[in-house]
């Protein structure tokens, strides 16, 4: 994700992802990707609303507490 992300210097949101893999995943690719400095935020895509293991609140828990801790 990151030789993608350093193909411009505009500003980008990640957005959600695969359903197919876990939540887990897709919110540890965002952290590493919240690291990067063009990556500003996030979308609420599938992933987020409709997590493998139904857990949408700690799903979204999750995506915020990682944009809290990429933005601190």
């Amino acid at each position: 994700m990151a030789k993608v992300m350093s193909t411009t210097i505009m500003p980008m949101l990640l957005l959600g992802g695969d359903v197919d893999i876990t939540a887990g995943d897709t919110l540890e690719t965002w952290r590493e990707a919240l690291a990067l400095p063009t990556v500003r935020g996030v979308v609420a895509g599938r992933s987020l609303l409709y997590p493998k293991d139904g857990d949408v609140a700690g799903a979204v828990d999750t995506a915020v507490a990682l944009l809290a801790e990429a933005k601190a």
